[in-house]
């Protein structure tokens, strides 16, 4: 029997992927259907000639040696989850996560058994992936695990001493995959995954010698000028929209740059979009250099930034970042598109939500992302009840659905940022519960009235009866005093929620819910105060709706910017 509510949500999926990727789409389907019903099997190819070249040289650390240790050991750990093999690692393991495996493919462990020159190791387990995945099908031979398998192979072979069987069977190894992964490259998925691709076969089109090779740099350069043309956003934020893979992008432009600038030279529109990235992330890092936990991002360790501009509070119109920043506060809003129309994969229901920290310490957080399997958490974390924004009649903002993907999604509109000496003020609205009732409108509006309150305005428009609720999910360590919490048109309540930090790890955390519900318009308000003797007033005068925070009013008119008065 069709499923029909599974059908409507993938066309209306697809119809957001342009033309040139659906037609990708097609045909790498159609590639991959044809490897698994003839089972190819993947020959090392002859002539393979090593280029000289400069090699980039990986860091040592305590860290690495005691990977390196527990890889020779047979255990290998990643996104949280252990694995212990005796002998080799079991590459196809059904018993663990499909993204476990990739880890296990993208052998990213090759740079600490390189710090620990540990070379027998790293022989045995390359020559165990060569023959346990010599066809060329599964988790193996994704374009994505090649990409990241070909510059970590490229890395070992410049970091060991090898003997020469060994040597040339390994370049001949990184020689064929790149050939296969220039017929394969993902056209279909683009994103962080095309950069990855072109990234694998930069390195490799400098790494040998010959005229594929050659094409191989040609044209990776080529392709990555277009994509960093359009991912690399005019505030230099990537265009995924997620933190954690703007710093995975940012780190593979440089990487890419090292090795272009030790061996030929480096365009200049790669050393620019460079510089704008390192300038966006300096600008959303929060104290103690942390990284917001927005969309699929985990806390992460970021590059080092080697120059600090003034930290103020502005808005990253490209990407929708709202920053509200003084001695005492930081604070985060996501007021852009959920991700680019073509791309949904790393995408919640997280529209306006926010992030808080004050006097250095993380007080409302995103809770994160914990896994990518498809199932009970992976919905639940992209959900927006897992955010901190405003959920209409017990539904998503967006359709997030399976592991990746969005339906209809909401849209923001009438975005307005406003700051003075006194006040930072960011206002949206976003159409995405128009799907349940045609007029309903979410209008959120967050002000940091410095030194005074961090005021949130939640205002649902529209014809007829619902139930709104605002969520607060505070940091597990985080202590709200409920007099610091003030709240006007909503009943507040407290349950728990999850928070997640990296893959596979979550913790509960206290969840706070004002509620208010009844005829459209709804609208409710609360103030996090800043210091004692904070009061919360709201009055709507029939032009406006008007706040007061303590000696501060904010008058928000039916139509046109906020205004402090």
């Amino acid at each position: 029997m069709i499923d029909l509510r599974r059908l409507r949500l993938l066309v209306d999926t697809a119809r957001h992927l342009t033309p040139a990727q659906q037609r990708a789409r097609v045909v790498a389907m159609a590639k991959s259907a044809l490897r698994k019903a003839t089972k190819p099997r993947f020959e090392l190819p002859r002539d393979v000639r090593v280029a000289a070249h400069q090699a980039l040289h990986d860091a040592e650390s305590a860290e690495r040696l005691a990977n390196a240790r527990a890889i020779a050991a047979g255990t290998f750990r990643f996104i949280g989850v252990e694995a212990k093999y005796d002998g080799e690692p079991r590459w196809h393991d059904p018993t663990v996560s499909r993204l476990f495996r990739y880890h296990l493919h993208y052998f990213d462990y090759a740079l600490d058994l390189a710090a620990a020159n540990d070379v027998e190791t790293f022989r045995r387990l390359v020559r165990s992936w060569l023959r346990e995945n010599a066809t060329m099908t599964g988790d193996g031979w994704h374009p994505y695990t090649v990409s990241l398998r070909i510059v970590n192979w490229c890395r070992a072979l410049d970091a060991f001493t090898l003997a020469d069987e060994f040597r040339d069977d390994l370049a001949r190894a990184i020689y064929g995959q790149a050939r296969f992964l220039f017929a394969n490259l993902e056209h279909d998925v683009r994103g962080n995954h095309l950069l990855e691709n072109l990234r694998a076969l930069i390195r490799s089109g400098v790494m040998f010698e010959g005229g594929e090779a050659a094409r191989w740099l040609r044209d990776g350069l080529r392709m990555l000028e277009r994509e960093v043309a359009e991912q690399v956003l005019a505030d230099g934020g990537h265009f995924e929209r997620t933190p954690s893979y703007h710093v995975v992008v940012l780190r593979d432009l440089v990487e890419i740059a090292e090795l272009l600038r030790a061996n030929r030279e480096v365009p200049r529109w790669l050393d620019d979009a460079i510089a704008r990235m390192f300038d966006f992330l300096d600008k959303i890092l929060g104290p103690n250099d942390r990284l917001p936990l927005f969309k699929d991002s985990t806390l992460t360790d970021v590059p080092t930034l080697t120059s600090r501009a003034p930290r103020t509070s502005e808005f990253l119109a490209a990407s929708g970042y709202a920053i509200m920043r003084d001695d005492r506060v930081f604070l985060i809003a996501d007021f852009g598109k959920p991700c680019p129309d073509y791309l949904p994969a790393h995408a919640h229901a997280d529209m306006f939500s926010y992030e808080l920290t004050l006097d250095g310490k993380p007080l409302v957080v995103d809770s994160g992302v914990f896994e990518y399997e498809a199932g009970q958490w992976r919905d639940w974390f992209r959900s927006t009840r897992a955010h901190n924004t405003v959920e209409v009649a017990g539904e998503n903002q967006s359709e997030v659905w399976g592991s990746f993907r969005v339906a209809r999604r909401a849209r923001p509109h009438n975005v307005v940022w406003l700051n003075t000496a006194d006040a930072s003020v960011i206002q949206g609205e976003h159409d995405g519960y128009t799907r349940l009732r045609p007029s309903a409108i979410h209008r959120r509006t967050i002000a940091h009235l410095r030194g005074v309150a961090i005021v949130v305005i939640d205002e649902v428009t529209g014809s007829g009866g619902t139930r709104a609720e605002s969520r607060i999910h505070l940091h597990p360590d985080a202590q709200l005093s409920t007099t610091r919490l003030l709240i006007a048109g909503a009943r507040l309540s407290e349950g728990e929620g999850w928070y997640s930090e990296r893959f596979g790890e979550r913790v509960a955390n206290r969840v706070l819910t004002l509620t208010a519900e009844g005829e459209m318009p709804l609208r409710f308000v609360y103030a996090l105060a800043l210091r004692d003797g904070v009061t919360l007033d709201t009055r709507d005068d029939g032009d406006a709706f008007i706040v007061t925070a303590g000696s501060v009013t904010l008058r928000l008119p039916r139509s046109g910017s906020p205004i402090i008065e």
